[in-house]
């Protein structure tokens, strides 16, 4: 869209004018432009009908498949495991998630249907569907809000809450049980939020300021903890802080401590408030969550023994020669200290020592005590018979894996498989040469124990520890790469690291924790008494195993998926995804958009830059036909629509993990709004006489192409090849996935 000449201003539609700051300062009453209030009887008027009109298209047929479709049998499942409080572990935060919950309980459902095949009788997923529903219905409203808010008259405002409702996959998303119509909710709120706070920008600190920037820092807390995706709509509001920040440090009429008491309120409201909310989910995740899943054996020590039902709290307290362990690597997915029947195919050729992350009975050494700490500095008598008593800090230890007979080996004189810095850790046979040498001894350093626990000695769960090589002088590590899957079936690799600094490193990959004590000499003890918990540690913990899940989710490029997509494809809608099975008797949905919305916005943000590039040619050449303060009035909110696309849709090519059609809409949102803008502002400069037939116009049409595709919006229930005309793109998986190998 470019800008119209010198001559054309007369027949253009004339626009509102606006400050001439980004962000000014003053408390004055902003002075009133064209666009009427927001909660006169005509905008009530067209809020109600957007909301009926949404409602119709998100609930209608809403229970015609009964059964578990697509995400339900994940998320109902987190659902039905929170109405139980059985813990469980997933990549997103915990919000939404809640919120299904929520609904299970309103539904009276009982926490026992795992949600997999038809709902039981004794299921209401009508209601639960509704309820999710009901976010979904929200979009209209804040949509049309928003574009209010941003200056555009009533018509064009109703028009853009027509195309969120109209848009085929916004809808479709929102009738199932999953966490996108939240997430696609608490976006919108965030974007009309912060339209409201741009709008009282030259109202600095008044209530509606105020009220604004709260809400704002609210919406930022409930969209970062409904899906990580909302930490886009986060660096939306970010990027617009700072850029009014900047814009009062460049205005030198902003004395030094308004600036800063600028800054205090936005760290406030903008950083304190998201951060406390995303951190109270996970308090109310923790609280609800009571019970334990093997799901938990990632978190603490200390977070599970206070898990009802949990498997460790009562073992016996003192880890001593004869004792059975299992050794748990600090590396999150690393897993247990474990060892096979199986050579590594180079190096030694001895057998293998990997990190298992299942309870198995390879994971289980027995502890044989060689040297007291006090005679570590002479290894005479090392090799002779295991000494009784409990092992203690600087003790020296040799592990026997009880299937194998075999002891864990360092050996320095070959490189570890993968990780070519690091030595090679194999077991040798007991009876073999190289039993009798001392590099299967280990020195034991108890590293940071439990105050409870802290007596020197090793006890488990509360005495993390690190194992050096008495020979080899290196540490035994978990070194965070995984072996070939041919040979090494993906375990964890294990390794000595040798550097000189190994020795006094307390990262995570160095420690190892006493998971398991077997001692059938000992009376077992409630282990919980002794461990502390903490929730920053465990809030901690459970974030950072969430990225690394995230970060796990790698798509195989040699299998096709038929869910799968690139981000590549997005924007054009080249691929839409079916949701559900595609047999004849089956009931069909397929997540398709509406291609009159999905093509424009695409055509609309992907033209943008071109445009602003046409304008700051036109700009350094003195032919830009500008009024005073119009580029302003255009472009603030050209700038916060297309930042939303943009923020919400480019990351996805930096990432790594596996991608889909859904990931795409909270940026078709954005871009749904800026095409509405767009279109409204080519209207007002080119064409301000025709503004009524372009809105009846593309109303209709959006609504034509809606009602076109809704049998697979609404569910079609017959044989698709009897469902004329859906296939516009031959990519399009309608009729026969084309992909499919």
């Amino acid at each position: 869209m470019m800008r119209p000449s010198k001559t054309e201003k007369s027949e253009r539609m004339p626009l509102p004018s606006t400050s001439k700051s980004f962000a000014a300062y003053s408390s004055r009453q902003e002075s009133r432009d064209h666009v009427p209030g927001l909660w006169d009887h005509r905008d009530r008027l067209i809020i109600l009908a957007l909301t009926l009109l949404c409602a119709f298209t998100r609930l209608y047929r809403i229970g015609r498949a009964n059964r578990a479709s697509w995400d339900e049998m994940h998320f109902g499942k987190f659902g039905a495991l929170y109405v139980n409080r059985t813990f469980y572990h997933d990549v997103h935060p915990p919000t939404a998630r809640l919120l299904i919950a929520l609904s299970e309980v309103l539904a009276g459902h009982n926490g026992t249907f795992n949600f997999k095949g038809e709902y039981p009788p004794y299921v209401n997923y009508v209601f639960m569907r509704m309820f999710n529903a009901a976010f979904g219905i929200t979009l209209a409203p804040l949509a049309y809000l928003t574009c209010r808010q941003l200056r555009m008259p009533v018509g064009f405002a109703a028009m853009a809450g027509l195309f969120v409702t109209m848009d085929n996959a916004l809808c479709v998303i929102s009738r199932f049980i999953l966490l996108d119509a939240p997430l696609l909710a608490f976006t919108a709120f965030a974007l009309m939020m912060l339209a409201c706070f741009y709008r009282q920008r030259r109202q600095a600190f008044s209530a509606g300021w105020w009220r604004f920037l709260l809400m704002t820092g609210v919406s930022l807390g409930l969209v970062a903890s409904a899906k990580w995706v909302g930490m886009f709509a986060v660096a939306l509001v970010g990027a617009y802080t700072i850029y009014e920040l900047y814009e009062m440090f460049c205005d030198t009429h902003v004395p030094v401590h308004v600036y800063l008491k600028h800054w205090a309120a936005r760290i406030v409201a903008l950083i304190v408030i998201p951060l406390s909310i995303y951190m109270l989910t996970f308090k109310i995740h923790f609280m609800v969550l009571n019970r334990y899943n093997n799901s938990a054996n990632f978190m603490p020590m200390g977070f599970q023994t206070k898990l009802i039902g949990n498997p460790i709290s009562q073992q016996p307290y003192d880890v001593e020669t004869g004792s059975s362990i299992r050794l748990q690597s600090h590396v999150s997915g690393a897993g247990y200290l474990h060892s096979h029947t199986h050579q590594y195919p180079a190096g030694s050729m001895r057998q293998q020592v990997t990190g298992y992350g299942y309870a198995d009975g390879n994971n289980l050494w027995n502890v044989q005590r060689r040297l007291a700490a006090e005679n570590v500095d002479g290894t005479r008598g090392a090799m002779s018979e295991a000494i009784s008593g409990p092992i203690g800090h600087g003790d020296v230890i040799a592990l026997h894996h009880n299937s194998t007979n075999t002891y864990l080996y360092a050996d320095t004189g070959h490189e570890a498989p993968v990780s070519k810095q690091f030595k090679e850790v194999s077991a040798v046979k007991a009876d073999s040469a190289e039993a009798a040498r001392l590099n299967m001894l280990w020195v034991v350093e108890i590293v940071n124990p439990e105050k409870r626990m802290d007596d020197g000695h090793v006890h488990p769960l509360g005495t993390p520890l690190r194992l050096r090589s008495l020979m080899g002088n290196c540490v035994l590590m978990a070194s965070g790469d995984r072996l070939d899957k041919n040979w090494g079936w993906g375990q964890a690799e294990i390794a000595c690291s040798s550097s000189p600094d190994a020795r006094t490193q307390t990262g995570s990959k160095y420690l190892w924790t006493v998971e398991r004590h077997i001692n059938k000499a000992q009376k077992s003890v409630n282990l919980g008494q002794y461990m502390s918990s903490s929730f920053l540690r465990d809030f901690a913990v459970l974030n950072r195993q969430m990225w690394l899940t995230n970060n796990a989710l790698i798509p195989d490029h040699d299998k096709h998926n038929v869910l799968e997509s690139d981000p590549l494809s997005w924007p054009f809608m080249i691929y839409p995804m079916r949701m559900v099975g595609w047999d004849d008797a089956s009931i069909k949905y397929l997540e398709i958009g509406n291609p009159l919305l999905w093509w424009g916005s695409a055509v609309a943000c992907l033209l943008f830059p071109v445009q602003v590039l046409y304008w700051l040619v036109c700009w350094r050449r003195r032919c830009l036909a500008w009024r005073a303060n119009e580029f302003r009035s255009y472009i603030e909110g050209a700038a916060i629509l297309w930042g939303g696309w943009f923020l919400h849709y480019a990351p996805f090519f930096a990432m790594g993990r596996v991608t889909y059609l859904h990931h795409f809409l909270p940026s078709l949102y954005f871009g749904i709004l800026f095409m509405t803008y767009q279109i409204y502002f080519a209207t007002s400069w080119y064409a301000p006489r025709s503004t009524r037939s372009v809105l009846v116009i593309l109303s209709a049409a959006a609504v034509g192409v809606f009602w076109w595709f809704s049998p697979l919006t609404f569910g079609w229930d017959k044989p698709i090849k009897d469902l004329w005309g859906m296939e516009w793109v031959s990519s399009w998986p309608v009729y026969e996935d084309k992909l499919a190998i």
